[in-house]
């Protein structure tokens, strides 16, 4: 009988020390995640732009360096947002191009995120203001509302024609595309030429004894 009692006990002891170590490991858990930290920072407060904007031309910004102060992995989107309260015109997002759009950091990794401004041709004129922003990706693929951080972007759109719009478009296509932009219609008018000079004059060599 006593034997049965005390392997009774040492059974209920085990019970609780299974059960305490449970506990205790969830709550250990639990406060690791609490003390988990995702953040963003960028290396650039404001971008203004001195020089005054064509429609229609294409312009490479100063890259937008993205970095983790957080103590996990985290992804991020780079978005484009209108400026609360903001007296200029709101930048439209489409006119924001990114290379990469998506960055995944690790804890204090930086990256540089290419960015470029396209002017439709029907751009209006005027003074535009917006912000360039990392938003944090949540794991269902969206980005996490408030959590993000900005650098104010500012430029002036000047007026032109229609078809001046058009031309200033055509030669930054052609400056964005060198050198195969200048390297093909060389090459093409050299063949041209040399096929008019062989069609216009006949060479014939005679062999003289």
């Amino acid at each position: 009988m006593t034997r049965s009692v005390h392997a009774m006990r040492g059974e209920v002891m085990r019970r609780l020390l299974f059960i305490t170590i449970a506990a205790l490991s969830a709550v250990l858990a639990s406060s690791s995640n609490a003390a988990a930290d995702r953040g963003v920072a960028l290396d650039l407060g404001k971008l203004e732009i001195s020089q005054v904007l064509t429609p229609g031309g294409g312009y490479r910004l100063p890259p937008v360096g993205v970095r983790n102060p957080g103590d996990e992995v985290t992804t991020y989107q780079m978005i484009v947002s209108s400026v609360q309260g903001q007296d200029g015109i709101p930048v439209p997002e489409g006119w924001f191009d990114f290379e990469p759009r998506e960055v995944t950091l690790e804890p204090g990794q930086t990256k540089k995120v290419e960015t470029r401004l396209s002017l439709p041709t029907g751009a209006d004129p005027g003074r535009y203001e917006g912000l360039l922003a990392a938003q944090i990706v949540t794991e269902g693929g969206g980005a996490q509302v408030g959590a993000a951080a900005a650098a104010k972007v500012l430029f002036e759109v000047e007026s032109a024609t229609l078809l001046g719009a058009y031309w200033y478009k055509l030669s930054t296509w052609f400056e964005d595309n060198a050198p195969w932009t200048w390297i093909v219609p060389v090459a093409l008018a050299s063949f041209l030429i040399a096929w008019q000079f062989r069609r216009n004059f006949a060479f014939r060599l005679e062999k003289r004894a």
